[in-house]
């Protein structure tokens, strides 16, 4: 479980004047949270570069010149790896101010359940108008139906055992009931990708019924040149709707502005407390490096693509590097960052799973899956409250989408689900 000790604490253990660690602190180049009267606390898992900062008077001078966070510095061996982390935050990061209400925003407590309520609500969903615009006389429900089950296999292996709970908040704490994020991490960054690749499938198949998917890229490289531009318009909505194309001039990809963004409180919770804009163009700067790196993208990069390229790393590249990180800040900010991004898209996807199968035939799927995968697993029975499909079809049915619910479907006594 992370420690948090008080700014008088840390100066007086590492020899760092309070004032030289605010400086850190507005910089981005320590992480923090707020304690009561609004004073700062530092997590105990920067102990370890504080120390060694300590030691080095003249990169004490040094590090302010520095961009980025000192961890590029202290470990160059994570470089490409915190290159791919600080990219898939922001892009999080952007999901959860974009759709965040006022005070939600104000108590930077955040939660997947009530923030994916919350973009429904600004959605205005339309199933008719999805399926006009969407779908084709060449789409094939079967393959819809079949990539989609396997979105939601992966996304429950990614995410099981579900130990943050709903939190998506900028304090986590360790569990260690999740013994893969720490034995294993490289696969909960390759089961997280696969969930995502299934889904974005899925929706190739509104369009196309021919597309090979046994060759990796060919769904993926469709879906960006041809369906993309269509699917931001009536569902993928912002940060998704994103891209970098070469020799296009970069836009803003907002469709509207909240006054609330322009308050402090509104801001990324991690230093330089950066505004949905800033983070929007940094992350179409490290759009357009990735591009510069890939040979596979032809014509748009997107989060899609980051992730293949941030999947093959783990694989290959930087297996080493991954499986030392262990249990910490990093891991525990990147299933939380996965988990996010996953599941807004299995949402979206669906949402266009009920307008281009229908209600009735969505159900037939989702119940399917239900009986056949999650209620007849003891595991699975055990965290049925914090399933995401599960959440996911609550919602629908809270909100009145969906009318019938699966015989026997039923949270335990220790509900916490939030309905807003």
């Amino acid at each position: 479980m992370t420690d948090y000790k008080s700014l008088k604490y840390v100066s007086r253990r590492f020899g760092l004047s309070e004032s030289y660690l605010i400086r850190l602190i507005k910089r981005g180049l320590l992480d923090y949270k707020y304690g009561k009267h609004i004073q700062y606390l530092i997590p105990d898992y920067n102990f370890p570069r504080l120390k060694l900062l300590a030691k080095d008077k003249q990169y004490q001078k040094n590090i302010f010149k520095e961009e980025k966070h000192f961890l590029y510095e202290y470990h160059p061996e994570l470089k490409e790896y915190l290159e791919f982390h600080d990219t898939i935050d922001r892009f999080a990061w952007m999901t959860k101010l974009r759709y965040a209400n006022k005070d939600m925003l104000k108590s930077r407590r955040f939660r997947i359940d009530e923030l994916y309520q919350l973009f429904l609500k600004e959605l205005n969903y339309d199933s008719i108008k999805l399926k006009r615009n969407l779908v084709t006389k060449h789409a094939s429900k079967k393959k819809f139906a079949f990539h989609l089950l396997h979105g939601w296999y992966n996304e429950i292996s990614a995410g099981y055992p579900f130990a943050e709970d709903f939190n998506i908040s900028s304090s986590l704490d360790y569990f260690e009931d999740d013994t893969e994020l720490i034995l294993f991490p490289s696969w909960k960054v390759i089961k997280y990708y696969y969930s995502i690749y299934s889904y974005y499938n899925s929706l190739v198949f509104t369009e196309n019924s021919k597309i090979q998917t046994r060759e990796h890229r060919k769904p993926s490289l469709y879906f960006n040149r041809h369906q993309l531009d269509k699917y931001s318009k009536f569902l993928l909505e912002f940060p998704f709707s994103i891209y970098y194309r070469k020799g296009e001039r970069k836009k803003s990809f907002l469709k509207i502005k909240k006054k609330e963004w322009d308050y402090l409180y509104a801001r990324c919770a991690r230093p330089p407390h950066k505004t949905i804009y800033e983070l929007e163009k940094d992350y179409q700067v490290d759009l357009e490096k990735r591009f510069k790196l890939n040979s596979t993208v032809k014509d748009k990069m997107t989060i899609l693509d980051m992730l293949f390229n941030f999947r093959v790393w783990c694989n290959y590249q930087g297996i080493e590097t991954i499986t030392k990180l262990k249990q910490g800040g990093l891991l525990l900010f990147l299933e939380r960052n996965l988990y996010t991004i996953t599941f807004f898209l299995g949402g979206m996807v669906e949402l266009m799973a009920y307008a281009f199968l229908g209600e009735e035939k969505f159900k037939s799927v989702f119940f399917d899956f239900y009986y056949n995968y999650i209620q007849d697993n003891e595991s699975l029975n055990e965290k049925w409250n914090k399933i995401p499909q599960i959440v996911r079809f609550r919602i629908y049915h809270n909100l009145g989408l969906i009318q019938r619910k699966p015989r026997g479907f039923s949270p335990p006594d220790d509900d916490d689900l939030s309905f807003i």
